[in-house]
């Protein structure tokens, strides 16, 4: 037999309502309206955790980037990106795996198995200029006033290009 309500008060009220009698009856528009919220809240909620710890862990990446990079200046790599790679290479090795990988460790690792990545590499090269760019060989009678005379005078390009060159090496 279904339950009923009990009918209504001679003053016009509905009766004082028993807590057994409020676990029978369906929830009110208004505790469904509140029950939605807090499923919306709480979806809300977990989602946001969710975009806060991944905006950790990309913020956490770019500064061991950024780290990466400033380390691998002060050592004095030569092509920056290609050693960082190399480094977030060996970054990503299971033996690697640590709270806080020793940069400098790594960049003398890596400074010891790729050695032309470093500038240390390239002092030991003699440097000879490229056929675009010859040494000035001026000897030191010639000033750049004798350079200048002797270019207006010869009227020739080698001469020119030879006070041009020198005049560059002085503002330099």
């Amino acid at each position: 037999m279904p339950e009923t309500a009990p009918p209504p008060e001679e003053d016009g009220g509905t009766p004082p309502t028993s807590p057994t009698s409020t676990a029978t009856h369906p929830p009110t528009s208004e505790e469904a309206d509140w029950r939605a919220r807090a499923l919306e809240a709480e979806t809300r909620l977990a989602q946001l955790e969710f975009e806060s710890q991944s905006l950790r862990e990309a913020l956490a990446r770019e500064q061991q980037a950024r780290a990466i990079d400033r380390a691998l200046t002060s050592a004095g790599a030569i092509d920056t990106e290609v050693a960082s790679l190399m480094l977030a290479s060996m970054l990503e090795k299971p033996d690697a795996k640590a709270d806080a990988p020793d940069i400098q460790l790594l960049i003398e690792t890596l400074r010891a198995s790729k050695p032309f990545l470093f500038e240390s590499a390239l002092s030991t090269r003699p440097s000879v200029p490229s056929a675009m760019s010859p040494a000035i060989s001026t000897s030191p009678a010639d000033s750049l006033s004798d350079l200048a005379e002797q270019a207006r005078s010869r009227g020739d390009r080698r001469s020119l290009l030879t006070y041009l060159r020198a005049r560059a090496g002085l503002a330099l």
